[in-house]
């Protein structure tokens, strides 16, 4: 975002496009078919937990809340977007990161859709977790990331591979295969 020239609020619109809204319809579909004893992983960041610490107190607490519904983040993410384009986003307590506020969403969706297998699905032992796999070697991160793909790809595998009597993490938000604060 930061060399980006295109206007912020075009970049705000993509970005929760891809990385929330994608994640979203993409658990929508796939979690009822998940069997017991399935792991879900979804791949968020630790820029979540810095994008978290600039939001305004208001919106930390929502974000923070163990009773945020899925359609109540679906609002907040998309009054981001809104935000952006009437640029009052900073006035509104969002920080100036597209990249962390779509994050953020991720980790809070799935902190609510572990929630919600604990609701419907408690004895099917299924796991659910957000995890930040690291700065890596990509196109997005650049060369000068300090992990290759393959340790990167060390929590997220972590998680997918946890054995079938282990009742946790669940719900959590994991980097260098820690649980980490929210």
């Amino acid at each position: 975002e930061v060399h980006d020239t295109t206007p912020f609020a075009v970049q705000a619109e993509v970005t929760l496009k891809t990385n929330f809204f994608g994640t979203r319809n993409v658990c929508t579909e796939l979690l009822p078919l998940v069997k017991p004893y399935g792991r879900v992983v979804n791949v968020s960041s630790m820029v979540s937990s810095s994008a978290l610490k600039g939001c305004s107190q208001e919106l930390q607490q929502k974000f923070r809340s163990d009773t945020i519904t899925e359609d109540e983040l679906v609002e907040l993410m998309n009054k981001f977007v809104e935000d952006t384009k009437k640029s009052v986003h900073e006035k509104e307590g969002w920080p100036n990161t597209a990249y962390g506020v779509s994050k953020i969403g991720v980790t809070v969706l799935s902190r609510i859709q572990a929630r919600m297998i604990n609701e419907k699905r408690k004895g099917d032992h299924i796991l659910l977790n957000a995890c930040c796999p690291g700065w890596v070697r990509t196109d997005m991160a650049g060369p000068k990331a300090t992990k290759s793909p393959d340790e990167g790809a060390e929590t997220p595998v972590y998680l997918a591979l946890l054995p079938s009597d282990a009742d946790g993490p669940h719900g959590q938000f994991l980097s260098n295969k820690t649980v980490r604060t929210w």
